[in-house]
C-alpha cells in the first residue's frame, strides 16, 4: 500500500518539471510553439486525482500564455499602425501648412509692407524697413515674455500683462529710433540729432544755438541753397581761392562741385557738403572732427540688434554701449562690472545729459566772462600805472626845466649846483619809477590771486557734484566746466 501512494508522488513531481519545462520554452519561441495541444496521462494516473488537477491546472497556464501572447501582437501590430498613420498625419500637415503659407504668401504682414514700402522714394524706404523691423522686434520681445510666464505655471492673464509690458513701444521710443534710422540712412546728421530731446524738440540754450550755429552760419552753406544756385561763385570769396590755399584757423579748402570752384569753410560746412555730394575736400589730413560730427551710423545703444548670442550691455569702464557674448555679459553683470538698460532709460539718460550739457555750457560761459573781466582788470592796473610811470617821467621832466629856467634867470645858481640838482632829480625819479614798477607787479600778482582764490571757490562749489567738475586747463592757463 506504501509503494503505491509513493509512485504516484513521483509521477507529480516529473509532471511539475515538465510544467516548467512547457512554461519556459513558450515564453521563448513564442512563434514555434503550439500550445493548444492536449497533454494526456496515462496508467493509473488518469484515476488520480491530484494528477488530473495538475494536468487542468498546466492547460489553463498554456491558455494564459496563449491569451498574454495573442495580445501583446494585437498591441504591438496596432502601436505600429498607429505611428505609420501619424507619420502619414504629419506628412500631410507640413504638406497643408506649406500649402498654406504658399497661398497666403501675398497677405503676409511683411509682404503687404512690402507692396507699401515699393511706392516710396528709393532713398528712405530703408528707413521704414528698419522700423518694420523694431516692431517685429517688439513682438517677438513679447512673445518671449509670454511663453516664460507659460513656462513657470503663471496664469493667462499674467502671460498677456507679460506680453503687452515686453511689446510696449512708448512715444519717447519711437521718436528716438525714428532719429537714428534717419541718420543711418543719411538722412539726417548724428551730431544735430543729439540736441533734440526725447519729445523730439530743440530747447534752444546757449549751447544749442551755438552748436547749430556751426552748422548754418550762413545761407550760402546749406546744400540746399548750392544746389539750387549752382552758380554763386561768389560765395565765400571763392574767386579768390585755389586748391594751395591756406584757409584762417577752424576753415579748410573744399572743392565745390556745382560751381567747380573753390572755398574755405568751416569743417562742419565741409562735413555736410561731402555727405551732400555737392563738395570734397581737398587735404582730409587737415580735418580733426570731433567724434560725434562725422559719426555716419548711430553708437550701439539699447535699442541696436545684435547677431545672434549677443546682447548689449552698458560697461561701467567705458561708459559705452557694447554687443557682448550672453556668457560674457552675465558674468559682467555678475561681477559688477556692466549692466543692462533698456531703451526708455538710454533716452531719459541722453535728455538728463543734455540738461548738463547745458549747464557746463552756461558755467564755461560764465568763467570766461569772469577771465574777461579779470582781463580787462588787468589791462586798466597796468594802464594805471604806466601812466603813473609815464607821469614820473613828465614830473622830472618839467622840474628838470623849471632848474634851467631858474639857472639862466639868476646868478645865485652856479652851473655844478644845477647839475647837482638836475643829477638827484633823475636819481628821485629812478627810485620812483622803480617803486611803481613793484607796485604794479604787486598788484597784478595780487589781482591774480584773487581771481585765482575766486576760481578756485567755485571749483570747491562742485567738489562734490556728481555731474559736473570745474578743472584747471593748463594749455589755456585757466579752469574750465566739465562733465564727470
Amino acid at each position: 500500500m506504501l509503494r503505491r501512494v509513493v509512485i504516484p508522488l513521483v509521477m507529480i513531481l516529473s509532471f511539475s518539471l515538465a510544467f516548467g519545462n512547457i512554461i519556459q520554452s513558450s515564453m521563448a519561441q513564442v512563434d514555434s510553439v503550439e500550445l493548444s495541444k492536449q497533454t494526456t496521462l496515462s496508467g493509473d494516473l488518469q484515476n488520480n486525482p491530484i494528477a488530473q488537477d495538475i494536468l487542468e491546472k498546466i492547460e489553463q497556464t498554456k491558455q494564459w500564455i496563449l491569451d498574454l501572447e495573442n495580445r501583446e501582437y494585437e498591441r504591438t501590430q496596432a502601436q505600429q499602425e498607429l505611428e505609420e498613420k501619424r507619420e502619414i498625419a504629419l506628412e500631410r500637415l507640413n504638406q497643408d501648412l506649406l500649402d498654406w503659407e504658399n497661398l497666403w504668401s501675398n497677405y503676409t504682414s511683411r509682404a503687404a509692407f512690402e507692396r507699401f514700402v515699393e511706392d516710396k522714394p528709393p532713398q528712405i524706404q530703408g528707413v521704414f524697413w528698419d522700423q518694420f523691423e523694431f516692431k517685429e522686434m517688439k513682438v517677438k520681445a513679447g512673445r518671449d515674455a509670454l511663453k516664460e510666464v507659460i513656462a513657470n505655471d503663471g496664469s493667462l492673464s499674467e502671460a498677456r500683462a507679460a506680453y503687452h509690458k515686453a511689446a510696449e513701444t512708448k512715444r519717447i521710443e519711437l521718436i528716438e529710433m525714428n532719429a537714428q534710422f534717419n541718420v543711418n540712412h543719411n538722412l539726417a546728421y548724428y551730431k544735430q540729432q543729439l540736441l533734440f530731446n526725447s519729445t523730439g524738440q530743440i530747447t534752444l540754450t546757449n549751447y544749442t544755438k551755438s552748436k547749430l550755429a556751426e552748422y548754418y552760419t550762413d545761407y550760402r552753406s546749406d546744400p540746399e541753397y548750392l544746389l539750387a544756385n549752382p552758380n554763386d561763385k561768389y560765395a565765400y570769396e571763392s574767386l579768390l581761392t585755389d586748391r594751395n590755399t591756406q584757409c584762417r584757423e577752424g576753415y579748410i579748402v573744399v572743392y565745390r562741385i556745382p560751381s567747380s570752384d573753390y572755398t574755405c569753410v568751416t569743417e562742419s560746412t565741409a562735413e555736410m557738403w561731402e555727405r551732400h555730394g555737392i563738395g570734397e575736400i581737398v587735404d582730409p589730413n587737415e580735418v580733426i572732427f570731433d567724434e560725434n560730427s562725422l559719426t555716419p551710423t548711430v553708437k550701439t545703444n539699447p535699442s541696436t540688434k545684435c547677431i545672434d548670442g549677443h546682447i548689449v550691455i552698458y560697461i561701467y569702464d567705458t561708459e559705452e554701449y557694447e554687443c557682448v557674448l550672453e556668457s560674457f555679459a552675465k558674468t559682467w553683470i555678475d561681477e559688477g562690472t556692466a549692466e543692462i538698460h533698456d531703451l526708455t532709460q538710454f533716452i531719459l539718460e541722453k535728455d538728463t545729459q543734455k540738461e548738463i550739457d547745458n549747464q557746463v555750457f552756461d558755467l564755461n560761459q560764465e568763467i570766461n566772462d569772469l577771465y574777461d573781466l579779470h582781463t580787462i582788470d588787468q589791462i586798466q592796473l597796468k594802464k594805471k600805472y604806466d601812466l603813473m610811470y609815464k607821469e614820473a617821467d613828465e614830473l622830472t621832466k618839467q622840474e628838470e626845466q623849471n632848474l634851467q629856467k631858474k639857472y639862466y634867470s639868476s646868478e645865485d645858481m652856479t652851473k655844478d649846483q644845477l647839475a647837482i640838482l638836475i643829477m638827484e632829480l633823475r636819481e628821485n625819479n629812478e627810485s620812483n619809477k622803480e617803486q611803481i614798477l613793484k607796485d604794479k607787479s604787486q598788484a597784478l600778482e595780487d589781482l591774480n590771486m584773487e581771481m585765482h582764490k575766486k576760481m578756485q571757490e567755485m571749483a570747491g562749489e562742485f567738489k562734490n557734484n556728481s555731474k559736473i567738475k570745474l578743472v584747471w586747463n593748463s594749455d589755456d592757463s585757466k579752469y574750465q566746466a566739465e562733465k564727470r
